[in-house]
């Protein structure tokens, strides 16, 4: 597909999207990408949401999306067969499966997603996967998010809760694990990254490939890392990670949107600074 016409930026039009018109959805849907907005900037949140005047986008990590692509298929064989992937096998977790329920397809899709009502909003988001364990009163879920990247950094359970950036991950985790808790499912506390990590020691690309496509990119052994959000131990920017945290997140989202102005801007917000500095020029 070609970009061959180039947009100018526009403020959202359709109504159903700005909370408070008259066509707006009841209960309203708040993606789990703009609780973490929230949670980053309450004014860019309000004036997005209620205005309809979102930031400006940004083209798609396209590289990534097939590394995502590609785990899913190689899960979706595993899941099909009822049999753990390598991946599972080799980090100690041969006991669990690629989960195969009914639903898996559309909690997997944008736009569709895992969606549970709550404080007078419909949170949205979809998962990478889910794993499983046991049958019957011993079954037990656990989200999984694929991550791509090419770093030299050791990737540890550390550094997710040290690192700014990672630590938004553990947010998207947890408040997955909540959304599927509230529609009754089994969802452990505990939950894995499965990372690829390029290799920027390699010299070229791999040669070996399929015939259509005989390079690749080269990657270092994946990870799979795990974070149990029921440790006292995961926090974030001085903020303990926990279901109550969701909770109270779900809750101001909704606080903020009924307000009748902006709120203030986030202390670490780029956009709010950005404009401030330009409204002074």
């Amino acid at each position: 597909m070609a970009t061959t016409e180039r947009k100018k930026w526009r403020r959202r039009s359709r109504e159903s999207s700005m909370f408070g018109s008259e066509k707006a959805p009841n209960p309203f849907p708040i993606s789990r990408s703009r609780l973490e907005r929230f949670h980053i900037c309450p004014r860019c949140f309000w004036i997005d949401r209620v205005l309809g005047i979102d930031r400006p986008g940004m083209p798609a990590w396209m590289l990534n999306t097939l590394v995502d692509t590609l785990l899913k298929r190689e899960f979706d064989t595993h899941r099909e067969a009822k049999t753990p992937h390598p991946y599972m096998s080799q980090n100690g977790l041969g006991n669990m499966v690629p989960l195969n329920h009914p639903m898996m397809d559309e909690w997997r899709q944008n736009f569709k997603g895992v969606r549970a009502a709550k404080h007078g909003l419909l949170i949205t988001g979809a998962v990478d996967d889910i794993w499983k364990s046991g049958e019957g009163e011993t079954e037990e879920w656990y989200v999984v998010d694929y991550k791509s990247t090419a770093t030299n950094a050791e990737i540890t359970p550390e550094l997710f809760l040290e690192d700014i950036y990672k630590g938004g991950y553990v947010r998207q985790m947890i408040i997955y694990q909540w959304m599927l808790r509230e529609l009754g499912h089994p969802v452990s506390t505990r939950g894995f990254f499965v990372y690829e990590n390029g290799n920027n020691a390699a010299d070229s690309l791999l040669e070996g490939g399929p015939e259509d496509s005989p390079r690749g990119i080269p990657l270092k052994p994946a990870l799979v890392i795990e974070i149990d959000t029921s440790d006292e131990s995961v926090v974030i920017e001085g903020e303990r990670i926990d279901y109550d945290w969701v909770e109270n997140l779900v809750i101001g989202a909704k606080a903020c949107l009924d307000m009748d102005a902006p709120p203030g801007s986030g202390e670490f917000c780029e956009h709010c600074a950005y404009v401030d500095a330009m409204s002074k020029i």
